[in-house]
């Protein structure tokens, strides 16, 4: 075989991997990209476990065969996910909406999570309670975290879950809508009401440029009057708040001192 077959060969195999990443996928959804690859490492976890533990190398038949069913249960469980979020979410363009893409992330978490826990948890479980009955405990020692006690109602009791996790999935999408709906209308009212005080304002500011000099004057003793209130909480209390308002109040007065002498200019 020539070298230029061998270089085409190897092209072919790299060219759809830089396509890939030219896509630029693992930037637009990289959340996304980390569930699918958390979906595929959960069983090679598994078996790592299993071989640092020397369960493949024991005497017991039952629980060489109960380890490797259960990683090819794990496996068939990863790949199915993975597959759903690059179906749902990888591989689909919501566009550029944040609420569009926000909505494809929750539906597909909650597919994969659904799914991951129904074939997971009946498999594992069966595996655990039919074929090694007296050597589960060795398994379940095997990992860091704490795994309750098993029983064969708990196999049943994965597929509930699963089901239980896609439907909850789906009622919030439908809630997602009149939420942000709700949401929406709550922000156009907030906006109304800074409109509404900054008319007032605007309104209030052509009232006192009529009349400037009634105007400096009060802003002259309310400038006075934050500092002697500032100046007695700080020794009363004492405290940040009153030290932060007295230096406000002197910085406000300076200012005032400022437009006096650049208007008398």
């Amino acid at each position: 075989m020539s070298d230029i077959e061998n270089n085409s060969k190897g092209q072919g195999f790299v060219k759809p991997y830089l396509r890939f990443i030219d896509t630029s996928v693992l930037f637009n959804k990289p959340i996304s990209c980390l569930f699918a690859i958390i979906s595929l490492l959960l069983p090679i976890y598994v078996l790592s476990v299993f071989i640092q533990y020397n369960f493949f190398s024991s005497e017991v038949i039952k629980l060489i065969i109960g380890c490797v069913l259960i990683v090819i249960i794990l496996g068939f469980a990863g790949f199915l996910g993975a597959s759903i979020w690059w179906v749902r979410r990888i591989t689909r363009d919501e566009g550029p909406s944040w609420y569009n893409n926000f909505r494809r992330f929750v539906q597909t978490l909650g597919e994969w999570l659904g799914t991951f826990t129904a074939i997971s948890v009946f498999g594992i479980v069966l595996i655990l309670t039919i074929l090694l009955a007296d050597k589960y405990y060795m398994i379940i020692g095997a990992f860091p975290f704490k795994i309750p006690e098993i029983n064969i109602v708990m196999a049943f009791l994965g597929p509930i879950c699963g089901f239980i996790i896609i439907v909850v999935t789906k009622i919030l999408l439908f809630l997602f809508d009149p939420i942000i709906w709700l949401l929406k209308q709550v922000w156009k009212l907030l906006v109304r009401i800074v409109l509404f005080f900054y008319r007032c304002t605007i309104n209030v500011g052509g009232t006192c440029e009529k009349n400037t000099n009634l105007w400096v004057a009060v802003t002259w003793l309310f400038a006075i009057g934050v500092i002697i209130t500032s100046l007695v909480l700080c020794f009363i209390r004492g405290g940040l708040a009153p030290a932060i308002g007295l230096t406000a109040s002197i910085a406000f007065l300076g200012y005032l001192f400022y437009r006096r002498k650049h208007d008398e200019k």
